[in-house]
């Protein structure tokens, strides 16, 4: 990206945002009041409660992304409900008592618990379309991992990449996967993530049994960087040129 395109900080900020619910629905307490806790992500450097508030707003009013509460009286279709909304989630300090436990800030889920903290925002079929141009997907590596004590589902466009997903899914996810009970479908039009829909999927769906990873002592580096490399189907917004300085 040439110097006269580089991307301004709040558009950066808004493709953050934009990045942390390009799978699932987020809370606000993952953003609000200290950015980033519980997403893996790294926050934008230099940034603070106003700057994060600041692209929910304009990405809502641009019709990008959308909000639901579970909290009386919340407003999330409106532009000034959204704004009350805002305001009582930006006036949050990390240093009241009242959001900290025995060992500091309550985790997001605890926080999201609190009276008037049920908040989240997905991102709309627009926004997904506007963050595609800055992350740029390779949605043939991207895997949809589903998974709970007893069965798992995975799903990809690219069934080589589930075929070597299966393969490693012991270390993955601590679980063996009951080979008799594999089942294979196709799918078409069908929506790999709830914004987005892909052509045709592949889609294998299993038992599983808790077991032992064969590494007990720690992965090797080489099975960390593979793991790693599952999650790169996209470029994060920390990678991009114009990710600003610490």
């Amino acid at each position: 990206m040439s110097e006269n395109h580089k991307l301004s900080l709040p558009r950066i900020v808004r493709h953050w945002l934009l990045n942390t619910v390009i799978e699932f629905g987020v809370s606000l307490t993952c953003i609000f009041p200290e950015a980033g806790r519980g997403l893996n992500a790294k926050p934008v450097p230099k940034c603070d409660s106003e700057d994060y508030a600041e692209g929910l707003l304009e990405l809502f009013d641009s019709r990008q992304i959308i909000f639901s509460s579970r909290v009386a009286d919340d407003d999330t279709r409106s532009r000034g409900g959204v704004v009350r909304i805002l305001d009582r989630f930006r006036a949050l300090s990390r240093n009241d008592l009242s959001l900290r436990g025995e060992h500091g800030l309550l985790p997001t889920y605890r926080l999201s618990r609190l009276p008037g903290m049920d908040v989240h925002f997905k991102v709309t079929p627009h926004g997904g379309e506007v963050w595609e141009k800055l992350a740029q997907p390779d949605w043939a590596r991207y895997v949809s991992a589903l998974a709970d004590m007893t069965s798992g589902d995975l799903i990809s466009a690219n069934r080589d990449l589930l075929f070597a997903y299966m393969g490693w899914y012991l270390e993955l996810h601590g679980e063996e996967i009951l080979r008799e009970t594999i089942e294979w479908q196709t799918h078409t039009d069908f929506a790999i993530v709830y914004w987005k829909r892909l052509p045709s999927v592949y889609h294998a769906s299993f038992q599983v049994q808790v077991a032992e990873r064969c590494w007990a002592a720690g992965e090797p580096q080489w099975f960390r960087e593979c793991r790693s490399s599952i999650h790169s189907w996209h470029t994060q917004p920390w990678n991009l040129p114009d990710w600003p300085s610490e």
